[in-house]
């Protein structure tokens, strides 16, 4: 060490020596250069002999600089002896303010090298970073020394202004320089102590301008150009994000989009319980990778909801799609402008506040004159008119705007109200959503009361709802409205109550308080078969009904062992049960006579009616028998026949076809109406029509259901033609033709009509997420207009939320990695195709994160990750005909029971910020999990194999596409999935693609800056990016 040390001191006087010579010789600058490689050897820096430090020292030793000296700096600046980082250095310790000329001198040096400025070698980055936040501190002292004199003397001397405009240049060319912007970006997170300091600077100099209204403009001084001040503030006040990046489709903001109605068709046939909270996550996130002002995204919210109403007439969803459309909607749109403290004006005639953006937004609907003509036609009223009433309720709008958004459609409107309406469905339905409404808040309240004291009246609204399709419409506003889960905890105490006896009931109430029980058990099944168990489950109780639902009730996707139920059966209700059967005067006065508890008969009910089968199959019972037996269990209650369908349609999933015709006729007997003195007495019960009607429909729901089976015995087909084309049991078409009738159907229309909505699903169960992903991108690489692709890639975006989490997976995974590695069977990635197709991964990637799937939602049904794979594997099978059009499918539909529980993304965090984080749109840091983590890597990795080579391939090209539009749409919230990037990639795509298309911008947004390790990599980066732009360019120093 002593030895080297001694070395370089040796040198470092040898150069000095030189120097003095080279004054006194007046030698060139090549002389200089040519000299000075003696002392020098190849391949080592004037750097490490402090050669800048000597030059500068010399240039500056008297009152003016030394232009000599200052040739020999600016030579060995071009030959590579020393660094730019070096000469900045030694520039900013320059501290003697007082030499004017020395200053001006050092200024116009720094003008003449300024644009030149890079660096050549990893020790040369890290200084470089230091140097130039240096220079910049250097340059503000300077000017708040001159600021400080003109506040003392109230004017400059003509050799202060000159300093002053030198300033102005060379801060001007830093502002306008990438390059310098982006190692000042990098100074700021490496050195923050240095950056408060010069912020304290800015301070100072603000202060000064203030008390002495000196400005000192940039340039030609014109009243609209840059001062000194806003050049500095630039500075001061850097953020990556101010950095140039070309956007990724040139910042345009599509002028239609076609995802949202998809979206919304998806979300509420498939998620009816889906949360106000979650739908506005989704449309957040939405707007963000759309980039849509909040007025756009309310517009297309409310046009989607139209457009799916389009062809929901004779669907069991229609009441659905009307309640969300007409409800839910301006319950989202109010949730969404309370989030994000959306703008609010104050209406001069009323007083009254409402929300800018949705007056804007209604005014922007208004522009969609074929969607609202055929809307209004089809519903004999004014669409926009039932929207803005229910807007006015949530204060989102006021009376005078709905008079005058009203009256730009009173031209169309006036004819269309002379329609008959009593021929537009969809007009009764809009009436009936809107009248429900009372009758639900009613019913809510009666519920959350003693029922003992308002039995009779709950009995009464409860069978109210019960004709028609008024349950429907009733269930449909309580899911939209949030009102379920009451009305669900409700009916389950009510239920348990009503099973209880009492010793103090007289007169009517104990026949009351049976009706009750027998009404409240059949609409929790309607909603368990409607909505799914896990609905009534998630109470996460321990009544009657959630233990019977659990243990007995059949249902899709949920095989339950009919054996099982038999065993679980008390043997002593079950030989009184047969007594009552054996009643000389028939089941149903046998079952009046009994003292068991109905509970216990419903639990026995499985073992009696397998009794009474086995019987029938050994011919001890007369068919005479049986049917009196079924007929006194309907009779007594219409509970006990949904007790016994449950389990007969279990049992015939279980047996062999020839073993299915004597359980399907005791189904079919439970469904026919009743004859003789029995359905006298029958008719005597309270609302005995009402209940029978929603047993049948519970019954024939059950037998539908096993007739969607494969394992079907094919005579009861030919016994149920209507119902089988009716319910569309097993479609006989293969895979590949029916995935190409459902986007026929799409193609043609441009968005989803509600039977292709079930047909996808039921294709996702049945041949898993990898086969749809496939045939959708398919569809999309057969598009040639530009047009024509982000219109398919916007469905099949939505289209993948049947399942996003799963599709995306089989997208990162396995798709664009087959097409990376140029599979015959894929198709080749070039542009305009690999364009959208990144645009479609990046969408995915972002929508995965951040989307929260809590327990209720459709796609977590409760299976383990393991079963899924193995599922997944089974169901890609083409042998599998389990499809249908109503989402019921059948066999391997496991298969699309979600993603893994418990690797999902929430935005809940995103969702509850302060009202400022929600007005910058602040997004909370996300957090990567499996199996995306898993599935980015192993796609990286597969990135930077194809970029290995120099060559610049389509392929290649995707990667920086992916990339761009991945920081582009993600931001800070996309910064977890960035740091999965393999070292060295965004470099080897440097050399490969330094286009004008990569700048400084994209590079730091690729890394985190707050991280040394991001910071020495982006350094690195945009180094090599200005060196490789400095030689396409033939800058000369």
């Amino acid at each position: 060490m002593i030895m080297d040390n001694s070395k370089t001191t040796s040198k470092t006087t040898l150069l000095k020596l030189m120097l003095l010579r080279a004054w006194k010789e007046r030698w060139t600058d090549c002389q200089w250069g040519i000299n000075v490689k003696t002392i020098l050897t190849r391949g080592v820096s004037g750097d490490v002999y402090n050669l800048a430090d000597a030059i500068i020292q010399q240039a500056v030793v008297g009152s003016g600089a030394n232009m000599l000296f200052l040739s020999y700096l600016k030579h060995s600046l071009c030959a590579h002896l020393i660094s730019h980082a070096a000469v900045l250095n030694r520039i900013a310790k320059y501290d003697q303010f007082d030499k004017h000329h020395c200053l001006i001198a050092l200024l116009d040096f720094l003008k003449s090298i300024i644009d030149g400025v890079t660096c050549r070698g990893k020790q040369e980055e890290a200084i470089l970073t230091k140097a130039t936040v240096s220079l910049v501190h250097w340059l503000l002292q300077i000017y708040e020394c001159v600021l400080q004199s003109y506040a003392e003397d109230s004017t400059l001397q003509p050799e202060e202004e000159e300093v002053v405009q030198r300033v102005a240049v060379v801060l001007e060319r830093i502002v306008e320089n990438p390059f310098l912007l982006g190692v000042l970006s990098i100074g700021k997170c490496d050195d923050p102590e240095l950056f408060i300091a010069l912020q304290k600077r800015f301070n100072g100099i603000s202060n000064l301008t203030l008390t002495t209204g000196y400005v000192a403009n940039v340039g030609a001084g014109n009243a609209n150009s840059l001062t000194v001040t806003d050049c500095i503030r630039k500075l001061v006040l850097l953020e990556v994000d101010a950095l140039e990046m070309r956007p990724f489709d040139g910042g345009k903001v599509e002028p239609i989009t076609y995802s949202l109605q998809p979206l919304i068709a998806i979300e509420v046939l498939l998620n009816p319980m889906c949360d106000t909270h979650q739908y506005v996550a989704q449309l957040i996130n939405l707007k963000r990778l759309k980039g849509f002002t909040y007025a756009r995204l309310y517009c297309e919210l409310m046009r989607g909801c139209l457009i799916a109403l389009n062809n929901v007439e004779g669907t069991a969803k229609e009441s659905l799609l009307c309640a969300f459309a007409f409800i839910k909607v301006p319950h989202i749109l109010h949730q969404l402008h309370a989030k994000t403290n959306g703008a609010e004006q104050q209406d001069e005639a009323t007083g009254a506040t409402y929300s800018v953006e949705v007056r804007e937004a209604f005014e922007l609907l208004l522009q969609d004159t074929p969607v609202l003509d055929y809307m209004d036609m089809k519903c004999a009223c004014n669409v926009v008119e039932c929207l803005l009433k229910e807007m006015v309720k949530l204060q989102l709008l006021t009376d005078t705007h709905v008079k005058q958004l009203v009256a730009l459609r009173e031209p169309v409107t006036a004819g269309l109200h002379k329609l008959d309406a009593n021929s537009a469905p969809l007009t009764m339905m809009l009436k009936f959503v809107f009248r429900v409404e009372s009758p639900l808040a009613g019913i809510l309240k009666a519920l959350s009361t003693d029922c003992s004291k308002v039995q009779d009246a709950l009995l009464a609204m409860l069978c109210q709802v019960l004709t028609g399709n008024s349950l429907d419409l009733v269930l449909s506003v309580a899911s939209v409205e949030g009102k379920f889960r009451a009305f669900i905890s409700g009916l389950l105490k009510c239920n348990d109550y009503a099973k209880q006896a009492t010793t103090t009931e007289i007169g009517k109430a104990p026949t009351t308080r049976s009706a009750l029980f027998d009404v409240s058990f059949m609409i929790l099944a309607s909603i368990a078969q409607s909505y799914g168990s896990d609905v009534i489950l998630a109470e996460g109780g321990n009544s009657f009904f959630e233990k019977w639902v659990r243990d007995y009730m059949v249902e899709r996707k949920k095989t339950k062992s009919p054996m099982t139920m038999v065993k679980q059966a008390d043997p002593m209700v079950l030989e009184e049960l047969i007594m009552a059967m054996n009643n000389s005067e028939g089941m149903y006065v046998g079952l009046k006579a009994s003292s068991l508890r109905w509970e216990d008969i419903c639990y026995t009910i499985p073992a009696l009616v397998h009794q009474v089968l086995m019987a029938w199959e050994s011919e001890s019972i007369a068919p005479l028998e049986i049917k009196k037996m079924l007929d006194g269990l309907k009779a007594y209650f219409s509970t006990f026949a949904v007790c016994a369908a449950s389990w007969l349609c279990a049992y015939m999933q279980m047996v062999r076809q020839d073993e299915q015709l004597k359980p399907m006729n005791m189904v079919q007997q439970l469904c026919s109406a009743l004859a003789g003195p029995l359905a006298d007495e029958w008719q005597q019960q309270d609302y005995c029509k009402e209940r029978f009607g929603l047993m049948g429909q519970i019954v024939r729901r059950m037998q539908q259901e096993f007739l969607r089976t494969p394992q079907v015995n094919p005579k009861l087909r030919a016994l149920f033609p209507s119902q089988q084309q009716q319910q569309h049991v097993v479609s006989h078409l293969p895979l590949e033709e029916q995935f190409e009738e459902a986007w026929k159907a799409i193609a043609e229309r441009g968005w989803l009509p509600i039977e292709t909505t079930f047909l996808l699903d039921t294709l996702l169960q049945s041949c898993g997420p990898a086969w749809l992903v496939e045939k959708l991108i398919g569809k999309l690489f057969v598009c040639k207009y530009v047009r024509d692709l982000n219109k398919t890639m916007d469905i099949i975006f939505a289209i993948m939320h049947l399942d996003i989490e799963r599709c995306t997976i089989a997208l990162l995974s396995q798709l664009v990695p087959m097409m990376l590695l140029s599979k015959a069977q894929t198709p080749e990635i070039v542009d305009p195709q690999s364009r959208v197709l990144a645009k479609l991964c990046v969408y995915c990637i972002i929508v995965t994160m951040e989307t929260s799937l809590t327990a209720t939602k459709k796609r977590t049904r409760g299976t383990a990750s393991s079963e899924l794979e193995d599922l997944d594997a089974l169901c890609t099978s083409a042998k599998l005909r389990k499809i249908e059009l109503d989402g019921m499918g059948v066999g391997c539909t496991e298969a699309a029971t979600g993603g893994a529980s418990g690797t999902e993304f929430s935005l809940d965090s995103a969702l509850e910020p302060t009202a400022s984080a929600w007005t910058t749109e602040a997004a909370s840091i996300a957090t990567l999990k499996e199996p995306l983590q898993s599935c980015l890597q192993t796609l990286f990795r597969t990135f930077a194999q194809h970029i290995a080579t120099d060559e610049l391939s389509p392929k290649v090209y995707f990667v920086f596409q992916f990339l761009s539009l991945l920081v582009e749409s993600g931001r800070e919230r996309i910064m977890c999935v960035l740091k999965l990037l393999p070292n060295g990639l965004v470099q080897s795509l440097l050399k490969i693609n330094a286009t004008d298309e990569m700048t400084v911008g994209l590079i730091l947004r690729l890394y985190d800056l707050n991280t040394p390790s991001g910071r020495q990599f982006a350094m690195s980066d945009i180094c090599l990016l200005r060196n490789i732009q400095m030689r396409k360019e033939s800058i000369k120093l």
